[in-house]
């Protein structure tokens, strides 16, 4: 298993559902493509660090409520 695969944004899709509304509305926050959104919500890496950089500066989270490394097995 390579590094990208076990990276996930499962921590900001999880805030995303609880405090922000349907998902592409990311593309309209954040001016990310719609081919960023989804690398974001299928966990398609590689994406850039500007990106996660974006995503911490404009809702105000930290990395670990955006992306976090998942364990072998998970």
């Amino acid at each position: 298993m390579n590094l990208s695969s076990r990276l996930t944004f499962e921590p900001f899709r999880i805030w995303w559902t609880i405090n922000k509304g349907p998902k592409m509305d990311l593309t309209k926050e954040t001016s990310f493509s719609p081919q960023t959104a989804s690398k974001i919500w299928k966990d398609r890496f590689p994406v850039r660090s500007d990106v996660i950089e974006t995503i911490c500066s404009e809702y105000g989270l930290s990395i670990e409520q955006v992306i976090r490394y998942k364990k072998e097995g998970e």
